[in-house]
């Protein structure tokens, strides 16, 4: 069973949280290390909220009650300091400090999503994936690059695959879905509506669906029949961070080796093939 992790319960359910939840949740964002050798009492009357809105929040985060949370947090804090993961990044930090702090959150990323990862909806994403008469990819922005691989990498392997990152195809392209299909939306926020509605669209004609996303309760898993989830706790960066994305591309690696693994010769027999006519063609 996964281990549960406050910090990261309390960015996956952020944005559903009540504002008395969202004060309690700031509270523990900002004064962590303090937090779990705090009674309840205490918290309460330095965060301003009752007891009641502790606990409350803490069910909206999965955990039993505040003795729970507490255990949990300081674990999660013990295993940051293992992994060297710093939640910031300091303007007076020099490049190789910058370097050590990114890629410890890069690291640590992997680490919980391994960690935290469905493994049975994964193998049941891989099947679907090998089943599938044609996958659909769906995907805008930075995680349209994400898309792009996948589909490379399943057609790699001998499956028909589509990667559609323009938002007016994606609405056509479901057109064309049929039963047996696959529609695979990409989205690290979980809130692309075109994505969204590509997928909605792609299940009305009969397609399963699977959404790869940072944020588990977010909208696109409530529209796709399989949701693969990327557990990032990303560091305040002055631009946006690629932690999340590492590791989207990362799981994309495993669907694809898993999938190759099936029929492991015809994979290997398929990449050799794939490098000839790289290693051929001319630019």
């Amino acid at each position: 069973m996964a281990q549960k992790a406050c910090l990261l319960s309390i960015k996956n359910n952020y944005t559903s949280l009540t504002d008395a939840e969202t004060t309690v949740a700031d509270y523990i964002l900002q004064n962590s290390a303090a937090v779990i050798h705090m009674p309840i009492a205490t918290f309460a009357a330095n965060a301003g909220v009752a007891k009641s809105a502790i606990i409350r929040c803490c069910k909206t985060l999965g955990f039993s009650g505040y003795s729970e949370l507490k255990i949990c947090l300081a674990g999660e804090l013990a295993k940051n300091k293992k992994l060297n993961y710093t939640p910031y990044i300091d303007p007076d930090d020099d490049a190789g400090t910058i370097m050590d702090k990114l890629f410890a959150a890069n690291v640590k990323t992997l680490h919980d999503t391994a960690e935290k990862m469905d493994r049975q909806v994964l193998q049941q994403t891989v099947n679907l994936l090998l089943n599938a008469d044609v996958i659909y990819v769906y995907a805008v922005g930075t995680s349209a690059s994400i898309a792009r691989e996948l589909q490379y990498r399943i057609l790699q392997i001998g499956k028909t695959a589509l990667c559609i990152t323009d938002v007016p195809t994606m609405k056509i392209s479901t057109l064309n879905i049929h039963p047996g299909d696959v529609a695979v939306g990409i989205s690290h926020s979980g809130r692309t509506v075109s994505t969204i509605e590509a997928l909605q669209l792609a299940a009305k004609k009969g397609a399963k669906t699977v959404c790869i996303t940072s944020f588990s309760n977010s909208e696109i898993t409530k529209h796709s029949d399989y949701s693969i989830e990327i557990y990032s706790d990303e560091i305040d960066y002055p631009v946006e961070a690629t932690s999340a994305r590492i590791a989207h591309f990362s799981i994309i690696d495993v669907l694809s080796i898993a999938m190759s693994a099936s029929n492991f010769e015809k994979a290997m027999e398929r990449a050799r093939e794939t490098h000839r006519l790289v290693d051929t063609t001319r630019y």
